[in-house]
């Protein structure tokens, strides 16, 4: 009876510590938060812009994806107590601040100006300040980045947070044995960076999506090929949306550690400010 006993012990501690390091993923990101502001002001009403806060424009890879992305990131925050003011606020207050100080962005360089971004920047926060019942403006920028699959076992490429299984193309998802998995390839991911109408950082984090890029198992070379589907799957953005905004909004099975000590109001967030 003992020895069964012992058995069944260390049966269950084998799975627990399974289920625990399936869980838990040491790329998540290592989000900003100024607790001290948003609990003397809670976020009950915000504005999502509708241009990035790098000041670059979305690559074109992910371009027909951002609509769908925000439409998404708009139902999770009303899900979860948070209205929004209509768009046109904010893409009204940009347009005239251009018109006023000129674009900043050089696509024949793909530079950005940083001091007429600042400019354009504080005179759209500056306009929103008029809509007096906004409490925040929230930037969802739809990036893509290097992401690697591992050559362990299951292949999984994980980064912000998320595990992803290669993606295949074609009848059959078998692969060379001799496949090159170190091959460096494309995600997707979103980038949430909020600022008060005021221009005061209040939180910044990252949430991976979705691979860019899978195996076409029609071809006779071991490459990877872009995917016909560019973020087809709404659990996997669903996911990613959960992820970017935890802890402003807790996600249930959150992937990374406790949440670290509290910033201070006024710290300086990973995102560009204005």
């Amino acid at each position: 009876m003992r020895f069964t006993l012992l058995i069944l012990a260390l049966i269950g501690a084998a799975v627990s510590t399974g289920c625990s390091s399936t869980d838990y993923n040491p790329t998540t990101y290592d989000y900003f938060i100024s607790r001290e502001d948003i609990q003397q002001k809670p976020l009950k009403k915000i504005i999502l812009a509708t241009v990035n806060v790098s000041g670059e424009p979305t690559r074109s890879v992910l371009r027909d994806s951002v609509d769908k992305v925000d439409g998404m990131v708009e139902d999770y925050l009303e899900d979860n107590g948070i209205s929004l003011a209509p768009n046109h606020l904010f893409n009204n207050a940009w347009q005239q601040a251009l018109l006023t100080f000129g674009n900043f962005y050089d696509p024949t360089t793909g530079k950005v100006d940083r001091v007429g971004w600042q400019k354009v920047m504080s005179a759209t926060l500056q306009s929103l300040q008029a809509q007096n019942d906004i409490d925040a403006v929230v930037f969802t920028d739809l990036i893509e980045h290097d992401v690697q699959h591992s050559p362990g076992m299951k292949h999984y490429a994980r980064w912000y947070g998320v595990t992803r299984e290669p993606a295949t193309e074609g009848t059959t998802s078998s692969v060379p044995t001799d496949f090159n998995w170190t091959q460096v390839i494309k995600g997707a991911s979103l980038l949430i960076t909020i600022y008060t109408t005021e221009g005061k950082p209040l939180f910044s984090s990252r949430g991976g999506i979705d691979t860019l890029h899978g195996i076409d198992s029609r071809k006779s070379d071991k490459g990877f090929v872009r995917r016909k589907k560019i973020l087809s799957r709404s659990n996997n953005i669903e996911e990613g949306i959960e992820i970017a905004f935890h802890p402003l909004i807790k996600m249930k099975n959150y992937p990374g550690k406790a949440a670290p000590v509290a910033a201070k109001a006024g710290a300086e967030p990973k995102a560009s400010q204005p």
